[in-house]
């Protein structure tokens, strides 16, 4: 019977096998195998975000794959004592809140994000004295030392869940959206729309701050309306959808078809068999994981939209990162256990109300 990770090795070639990956599986095929071997030698998990190029990505099978909350909470399962996120730092850092007894590995520490990079605890304090009474929310996108200073986490798929189960909590009638400004104004409008009353506040709408992820600043609704008359994507069309990331500008949602976080998107193909083109509005990597998955579909890539931070894990790094066992992310005790209060909060929703 064949080891483990040749087993990983066949399943990879095999799945990229119809894919325009092929090719490069086969000229990094000892590179791979090397990576495989090493993980199971040392028993680490890998675990690999969904905006990974398409060979990092599919190191990990399946169930080891998605967006960093989904991945951090399979990290709490798993009986590994090692991991390497692959992935941004600020990912790395809530696998570590969550799994604080074990070793978390990145291949790059410099992998850091555009949206969580300029905010700091003192941010988040000012918002707290200036809206006193007023919870905060902070989205999942953020460092430990700002969840540390959080009522509530959240992820772009429950914020608005979260929001309003916290305005209730708090009786507030005023929420704290830290830090996207362009995920508070999708929020502040879905809020509207719903007839709340709960003010949203956020970097940027009353203030010179502004949050925000390089990648999907850079989507414009004008690129939507090209790539519909280009590729004949009819708004509302069965066969076609345009589907976009709550971090994009709030008139890019105004024309999708569809405005979700990375796994409802990946969720939203699977529920429509029928559609046969597709253009994802976030991070270029992920039309070319979920081509893998979705063969019939054809996937429109712009191949312009890519994190600069997430390109930084590479194969390279990962094999030095797993033969010398760096570089170890770690969180300070005391920020560890605060920042843990609001992530386990927002897992609590629905089921403690």
């Amino acid at each position: 019977m064949a080891e483990t990770y040749l087993i990983r090795l066949e399943e990879i070639g095999e799945s990229l096998k119809a894919t325009d990956q092929y090719i490069d599986f086969q000229a990094r095929r000892e590179l791979i195998e090397k990576i495989l071997k090493l993980r199971d030698e040392k028993n680490i998990l890998i675990l690999g975000h969904n905006y990974m190029a398409p060979l990092v990505y599919n190191l990990s099978p399946k169930e080891q794959r998605g967006d960093s909350l989904a991945l951090s909470m399979n990290a709490a399962k798993a009986a590994n004592s090692i991991i390497l996120f692959d992935g941004v730092r600020f990912m790395a850092e809530t696998a570590k809140i969550l799994n604080p007894g074990k070793k978390v590995l990145i291949a790059d520490l410099n992998a850091g994000c555009s949206l969580a990079d300029p905010f700091k605890a003192k941010d988040v304090i000012e918002y707290k004295e200036k809206y006193p009474g007023s919870p905060v929310v902070t989205y999942i996108n953020s460092y430990a030392e700002i969840k540390a200073e959080s009522d509530y986490c959240c992820t772009s798929a429950n914020a608005l869940a979260v929001i309003k189960h916290a305005a209730k909590k708090f009786n507030a009638k005023r929420v704290v959206f830290f830090p996207d400004s362009l995920m508070g104004a999708n929020l502040e409008k879905e809020l509207r729309d719903e007839g709340s009353d709960i003010e949203l506040v956020y970097p940027g709408k009353h203030d010179s701050k502004y949050g925000r992820c390089e990648v999907h600043e850079q989507i414009k609704a004008s690129d939507i309306r090209v790539i519909r008359k280009q590729y004949g994507m009819v708004k509302g069309s069965p066969g076609s959808a345009v589907l976009v990331h709550p971090e994009c500008h709030p008139d890019v949602v105004a024309e999708a078809d569809f405005c979700g976080s990375t796994s409802a998107m990946g969720n939203y193909i699977r529920e429509h068999p029928q559609l046969k083109k597709v253009y994802l509005g976030t991070e270029c990597e992920m039309s070319a994981n979920l081509a893998v998955e979705f063969l019939a579909i054809e996937f429109i890539k712009t191949c312009q939209v890519h994190c600069q931070h997430m390109r930084r894990i590479t194969l390279e790094k990962i094999l030095y990162s797993l033969e010398h066992e760096v570089y170890e992310v770690t969180v300070p005790e005391g920020i560890s256990k605060r920042a843990l209060v609001p992530i386990q909060r927002m897992l609590r929703i629905g089921r403690d109300d």
